[in-house]
C-alpha cells in the first residue's frame, strides 16, 4: 500500500514526453492531407463527367451523380510516410512514394470515404460543390479545407476535432458497408 501511495505523490514530478503533442500535430497534417485528397477526387470526378458529357457543362443530374459517386469510389492505395519529421498521407502512385517507405493501413480507405461523405453532406448542395470546381479547383480545396465549421481541416489555428466515423465502437473490427446518405 505504501508503494502505491508514494507513486501517487511522485507522479507530478515525472516528466512525460511530448508524445501527445507530436501525435496531435501529425493528426492535423494527416487531416489536411485527407481533405486535399478528397477535394482533388471531387475535381477529378467533375472533369471526367464533363469529358463524358462531350466537354460541356454538366446538367443537374450529371453533377449530382458525379459528386455523390465520388465518395463511393475506391480509396485504397493511400498510406502514411514521414516527410521532414511529419507524417503525411500520400498515394502509392505519388512521386514521393517512390522515394521512401509508405505504411499502408486499411483505416485510410475508411477515413477518406467517411471524410468525403462528411464534406458532401455538410456542403449546401452538389451544385455549390460543382460551381466551386467550375470557377477554379483551388476554390474547391479552399472551400473544403480552409473554411469554417467542418470545412477547416487545414486551418492550423483551429482544432478540427475527431475523424468522421471515429465514433464507431470498434473502428478496426467494424464490418463497414458504405451506404448513401
Amino acid at each position: 500500500m505504501k508503494k502505491y501511495f508514494a507513486l501517487i505523490f511522485l507522479l507530478p514530478l515525472i516528466k512525460f514526453s511530448k508524445t501527445d503533442d507530436i501525435l496531435h500535430a501529425d493528426d492535423a497534417s494527416l487531416k489536411c492531407d485527407v481533405c486535399k485528397i478528397v477535394a482533388e477526387r471531387f475535381a477529378s470526378s467533375f472533369k471526367k463527367a464533363e469529358i463524358e458529357a462531350g466537354n460541356k457543362d454538366l446538367n443537374e443530374d450529371e453533377y449530382i451523380e458525379a459528386a455523390e459517386s465520388t465518395c463511393d469510389e475506391d480509396w485504397s492505395g493511400y498510406g502514411v510516410m514521414k516527410i521532414n519529421g511529419v507524417q503525411r498521407l500520400i498515394s502509392k502512385n505519388d512521386e514521393l512514394g517512390t522515394r521512401g517507405r509508405i505504411v499502408f493501413d486499411h483505416i485510410w480507405e475508411r477515413r477518406l470515404q467517411d471524410f468525403c461523405d462528411e464534406l458532401l453532406s455538410e456542403a449546401p448542395d452538389e451544385k455549390t460543390v460543382y460551381g466551386l470546381w467550375k470557377s477554379d479547383s483551388v476554390s474547391l480545396e479552399n472551400y473544403f479545407c480552409h473554411g469554417e465549421g467542418v470545412f477547416q481541416a487545414c486551418v492550423t489555428d483551429k482544432d478540427f476535432g475527431p475523424w468522421p466515423g471515429d465514433d464507431y465502437d470498434d473502428y478496426d473490427d467494424f464490418d463497414y458497408v458504405h451506404d448513401e446518405f
